[in-house]
């Protein structure tokens, strides 16, 4: 019992606080933002600590798992912001000579996920966690693969079809799914330094089926809001069952014009 009162103060109550923070930032007032940040850091850097101060929670695999791939994350994110928005985008917030840039950060944080996925080293993060591989991994990599590989065909199709002149940001994002799609087809026929290929196939179908349900319940959503919608729609009144104003409400709107455009008032 005591165990699980240690793990709830530095690992879910933390977490539970860094949500909030997150939350808070959709907030208009900059005093709740604020405190938001604080709440985010406070609760972010104990759960990152959890994997130290709750070791034998193990729920704590989560946040070493976490700490281990941070670099390469922040790599990957980081690089897709500035390619992003140093591109050809209405809100372009960097430089556009900052675009190679950011696709070279995007490259090596991606390289830098894989190579510790396939090479176990001394200098690098280790993925394992208490002499095991950790579970947590066998759940991130087929989803975040499976997940650039969905998303960035799905973006070059939109680019394309949609983006008017942008052949070249398409084949990009064509050329990165396919090599996401080709590393998924390696992992199910090539063990790697942490996984073995039946590991890997196990963990791909309840990643597929994790996505399958995320978008089924995302579709579902849309449906029951789209048909909440239409009901109420439905019930107004249209247009043409208005009565047609008044001799009042016609000469409140010809004094409101006359005041805002100006001109003579008729005899």
């Amino acid at each position: 019992m005591q165990d699980e009162i240690k793990a709830a103060l530095l690992l879910w109550i933390p977490l539970a606080i860094a949500s909030l923070g997150i939350a808070m930032q959709f907030r208009r007032q900059h005093g709740l933002q604020n405190l938001g940040k604080g709440f985010l850091i406070i609760g972010l850097g104990f759960y990152l600590a959890s994997f130290l101060t709750v070791p034998e929670s193990p729920s704590s695999a989560s946040s070493a798992l976490f700490v281990a791939i941070l670099p390469a994350l922040l790599l990957i994110f980081i690089g897709l912001f500035i390619a992003t928005f140093s591109g050809e985008t209405p809100v372009r917030r960097f430089n556009p000579k900052f675009r190679s840039l950011g696709l070279l950060m995007f490259i090596c944080g991606f390289a830098l996920l894989e190579w510790m996925n396939w090479h176990e080293s001394n200098w690098l993060p280790s993925l394992l966690w208490k002499g095991e591989t950790n579970k947590y991994w066998l759940i991130f990599r087929p989803t975040f693969l499976l997940s650039m590989c969905s998303i960035l065909l799905f973006g070059s199709y939109v680019v394309k079809n949609m983006g008017g002149n942008k052949n070249d940001a398409s084949r990009n994002l064509f050329i990165v799914s396919v090599f996401s799609f080709a590393l998924l087809l390696l992992g199910l026929y090539s063990d790697n330094a942490y996984t073995t290929t039946s590991q890997f196939s196990t963990s791909l179908w309840l990643a597929t089926s994790d996505l399958l349900g995320i978008l089924a319940g995302l579709g579902l959503s849309v449906t029951v809001f789209t048909l909440a919608i239409w009901y109420y729609e439905r019930k107004r009144p249209g247009i043409d069952d208005l009565p047609p104003p008044s001799d009042k409400q016609l000469n409140f709107a010809a004094k409101v014009i006359r005041k805002n455009l100006g001109g003579e008032e008729s005899e």
